[in-house]
């Protein structure tokens, strides 16, 4: 009788314990299998509960950005911290940009030596009901060498990155953009089908240091929309607006745009 010895690769689910506090509770979960371009993807998994929000990258002049510390890792290092599109809060006492339900930050993470790595992640984040806290978290992941994915962490990843918004195309694309002293003017060319009542709406962070204004809609016609943005900070070095350092999320019904300021070939001081 012919017996075939089949090696078992062993199928990592690769994830932190869950970090819980009022309101809600987050975990960093990671694809071990890298990319093409030899990147390894992971997840900052934010759970919140019915009725509590969390804040974007820019959240205006008030709020606190997520942010996460990978410096007492090894082997690995954080490469970029992604953030899928976020809608409009208006708490009441301030008008922000966050998230009114459970969110996952695509992270994107590059190894630093070879051997088995450990994530040591400290992450900070705000999140809000009636007021905002601060909830901090170490999450900890051992990474084997030759760790392989599961299936459920390879779907929650890429989850999150198709969630992120899309690069601008022929059909939805930023069209001009002119700065005037602390004031800038940005203008979208639109999806040509829009369902019933869906508005555009626009979001805008820069560097640190910078803070701006909630957008306001100046036209919104013949497939083209056109916002005027208020910059309310920055930093005192700063003399000038450097678009190329300014992005612009558009959302409009179910999709999302995402580009940088700098590269409208028409975009002035």
């Amino acid at each position: 009788m012919l017996v075939i010895a089949l090696a078992i690769v062993p199928a990592w689910a690769l994830e932190s314990a869950w970090a819980e506090t009022e309101g809600g509770r987050m975990r960093l979960v990671v694809d071990p299998a890298p990319r093409a371009d030899g990147t390894i993807m992971a997840v900052l998994d934010v759970d919140l509960d019915a009725g509590w929000k969390t804040y974007w990258r820019d959240p205006g002049s008030a709020g606190i950005p997520p942010i996460v510390d990978f410096s007492q890792s090894k082997g690995i290092d954080l490469e970029a911290f992604d953030y899928p599109p976020p809608v409009r809060v208006d708490d009441g006492y301030a008008i922000w940009s966050g998230y009114t339900a459970p969110v996952r930050f695509p992270l994107v993470l590059k190894r630093t030596a070879s051997g088995p790595a450990q994530i040591r992640a400290l992450a900070f984040i705000g999140i809000c009901e009636k007021i905002c806290v601060p909830f901090q978290a170490e999450l900890e992941v051992d990474l084997p060498q030759d760790a392989v994915t599961s299936k459920s962490a390879r779907m929650l990843v890429d989850a999150a990155i198709a969630s992120l918004p899309e690069p601008m195309g022929a059909d939805f694309h930023l069209t001009d953009v002119h700065v005037n002293s602390d004031q800038i003017e940005i203008a979208v060319a639109l999806p040509a089908f829009r369902p019933a009542s869906v508005k555009p709406d626009l979001f805008v962070s820069g560097p640190p240091g910078f803070a701006f204004a909630p957008p306001r809609l100046i036209s919104d016609s013949d497939g083209e929309a056109r916002w005027s943005v208020r910059v309310e900070r920055r930093p005192e070095n700063a003399s000038d607006i450097d678009l190329d350092a300014i992005n612009a999320v558009i959302t409009f019904g179910r999709r999302a745009m995402s580009d940088n300021l700098g590269n409208v070939p028409a975009a002035a001081n």
